[in-house]
């Protein structure tokens, strides 16, 4: 096999493995639950290779947090019917997600449900079934 062959054959395969090692897991997620928690939009980042969704989230005594919740693609969430100006800042939404497995303040975004009673799922499934309120506090 010449160089000039083999040269070509490994910039080929790099050129498909490299797109594949760049994604991350979603193990950094619990997978085996799904929790609801309502705020206000703060900042709705439409862009890839994610979607990010931040709310403001208030407790019973008035102190404020800011969650952050990672969505799929663009191009993914586009075609579920999101778009960029789905959820202006300021905006109540009750949000379903799959926690972050170390505590933290966030997880992998399941669904939105907006104002008038509209429920947007995300690229994984709606992520329905047996979930719980988060005291997120």
């Amino acid at each position: 096999m010449s160089i000039e062959v083999l040269g070509c054959a490994s910039l080929a395969l790099l050129l498909f493995v490299s797109p594949a090692l760049a994604h991350h897991s979603f193990a950094m997620f619990d997978q085996s639950k799904v929790v609801y928690l309502s705020g206000k939009v703060k900042q709705f980042e439409w862009v890839n290779p994610h979607a990010w969704l931040h709310l403001t989230v208030t407790s019973a005594s008035g102190s404020e947090a800011t969650w952050s919740f990672e969505g799929g693609s663009v191009a993914q969430l586009a075609s579920l019917g999101w778009k960029p100006d789905s959820f202006p800042a300021g905006v109540e939404v009750k949000i379903g997600f799959r926690p972050m497995k170390d505590g933290s303040r966030g997880g992998q975004l399941m669904n939105v449900t907006l104002p008038n009673g509209q429920k947007l799922c995300s690229n994984r499934g709606c992520g329905d079934g047996t979930g719980s309120v988060l005291d997120p506090f």
